[in-house]
């Protein structure tokens, strides 16, 4: 390990202080030896600039220092404090950053100097100078990209899905352009959509632009809404902003702002245009699927395919609402794309059993309260308790006899000896964590009986009020009081079986006709 010791003391300073030179070396070299490996060697290389003061840069000692920095001669750098770098914050900036990105590691011989309040502070301007060089460098960065776009160059970003960059340039990458070229054609001359485009490339095993081995419906819309396929790339279209340390899309920028690069188009004009009008026609025709409010979203799953299901809605031209819960979604991945054909279970029926089971709960608050005691009996779980708390007591005691077998000299401390202390140890540390499970759960048993009176009293008075309450107070009663609601089956057949949040029993409340 190769240290350096600062040492800067100015006459003023020794006399108020103390802080004579070889008392900073000394102690340095100290620290050096406290902080190397047991039989690790340590050069040690002392800079003292004796009689300067800390206002300056202009020191020898530390001019020199700065070098071997620069040059990597210096692994661990050891400073009385800050102050003998520098009386100026701006100066101690500067070098602890240089310091620092040469990879040497600083310490302090007046304790942690970063956790006094001196250190905090500087920590805290130090990073917002960070921050504010770092955004001058993105402001420069990104002007200098657009600057180039105007100019007709290509800046430096992800390439569209068909081409890759030469020389500063879009030119076109023959195998996805190729795949480009059959998207195109696919949606301009069969009546196919984008998912079943989607299901296509996946079945002839076409890589997805990420590499994923199945695509996503939103993808295909991405190849055939972007421009650059006709010739005409825009940059500088999306508003970014950064949230945390990631960057989120907020919006598009105004029109003004666009730069338009041409790039080599992948299809004709007439392609193009006929693409662009297929996908307009295509969201007239499913505006009708409009948004509506579903009871069960959240904690509707379908048994069949594991999806949880989603509420969608189609609006008939007479003006009537159809409302369905599907597990279908837009994958071309098998594992995620839901039920095939597609199941369409209609959100009126399922809700309205779901909803009347609710309301016979608090119709009868006794056998609700019933219901969570049952829930909530203690009696198993403090058995529980007690058998692994029996169990840790014999672990711990057999571990303490092998020791006590150890020290006596009766047996010896062999790899075999050692596996088994592991093993014990081991074997403790999931029963305490056991242990902390079923206290948890025990304490949570403990208040959900305690809270029988107040679920009775707040059911009562929910009956009277039943009629008059609002979607939102439905659906949080209805998340309070049910856990999840599983459907299954088709054709006729649809099973719905509610999971109630406060026993692990299930009720099926509705069999017959609902699916499509």
């Amino acid at each position: 390990m190769r240290v350096g010791i600062y040492v800067r003391v100015s006459t003023e300073e020794q006399a108020r202080h103390g802080y004579s030179a070889p008392e900073q070396e000394e102690a340095g070299r100290k620290r050096a030896r406290e902080l190397a490996a047991p039989g690790e060697p340590v050069e040690v290389y002392v800079f003292a600039d004796l009689g300067y003061s800390g206002a300056s840069l202009d020191r020898p000692k530390l001019a020199e220092l700065r070098q071997w920095v620069r040059e990597g001669r210096i692994d661990v750098l050891i400073i009385r404090d800050m102050d003998r770098l520098s009386r100026k914050l701006a100066h101690q900036l500067l070098l602890t950053e240089e310091f620092e990105k040469a990879g040497v590691k600083l310490e302090f011989l007046d304790g942690e100097w970063k956790d006094t309040p001196e250190g905090r502070l500087f920590g805290s301007i130090k990073g917002a100078f960070g921050e504010y060089e770092r955004e001058k460098i993105r402001e420069r960065m990104m002007r200098c990209k657009l600057q180039k776009a105007r100019m007709g160059g290509l800046p430096t970003f992800q390439e569209p899905y068909g081409y890759r960059q030469e020389n500063g340039k879009l030119v076109e990458n023959p195998a996805e352009a190729e795949v480009v070229r059959l998207i195109y054609t696919w949606f301009t001359t069969e009546d196919v959509g984008p998912g079943a485009i989607a299901e296509r490339l996946a079945e002839q095993g076409v890589p997805s632009p990420q590499g994923f081995p199945f695509w996503h419906r939103s993808e295909v819309k991405r190849v055939l809404a972007n421009p650059a396929y006709r010739g005409t790339l825009i940059y500088n279209r999306t508003r970014w902003e950064k949230q945390g340390n990631a960057k989120k899309k907020v919006g598009r920028r105004d029109a003004s702002e666009w730069v338009y690069i041409q790039v080599p188009p992948l299809v004709d004009e007439v392609t193009w245009e006929r693409a662009q009008e297929k996908l307009a026609e295509a969201r007239r025709k499913y505006s009708g699927w409009s948004k509506e409010n579903y009871l069960l979203s959240g904690i509707i799953t379908c048994v069949d395919c594991g999806n949880p299901m989603h509420g969608i809605c189609h609006k008939r031209k007479s003006g009537k609402k159809d409302r369905y819960y599907t597990c279908s979604r837009d994958y071309t991945d098998p594992q995620k794309r839901g039920c095939r054909p597609r199941r369409l279970a209609r959100a009126d029926e399922i809700e309205s059993a779901v909803w009347g089971l609710v309301t016979s709960w608090l119709n009868d608050p006794d056998a609700l309260a019933a219901k969570i005691r049952e829930g909530a009996a203690q009696e198993d779980l403090q058995g529980d308790l007690a058998r692994i708390e029996k169990h840790l007591a014999d672990l711990r005691r057999g571990r303490n006899n092998l020791l006590r077998a150890l020290a006596a000299g009766l047996t010896d401390l062999d790899g075999e000896t050692k596996g088994m202390l592991q093993e014990l140890k081991a074997r403790e540390r999931q029963l305490e964590a056991r242990k902390r499970e079923t206290e948890a759960a025990l304490r949570k048993a403990a208040a959900e009986g305690a809270r029988v009176e107040d679920v009775c009293r707040a059911a009562r008075e929910c009956l009277e009020q039943i009629d008059k309450l609002t979607f939102e107070q439905k659906r949080s009663l209805v998340r309070t009081l049910v856990r999840q609601v599983a459907v299954s089956g088709r054709n006729g057949e649809l099973r719905v079986t509610v999971y109630a949040a406060f026993t692990p029993a299930a009720e099926v409340v509705s069999v017959g006709p609902g699916a499509e």
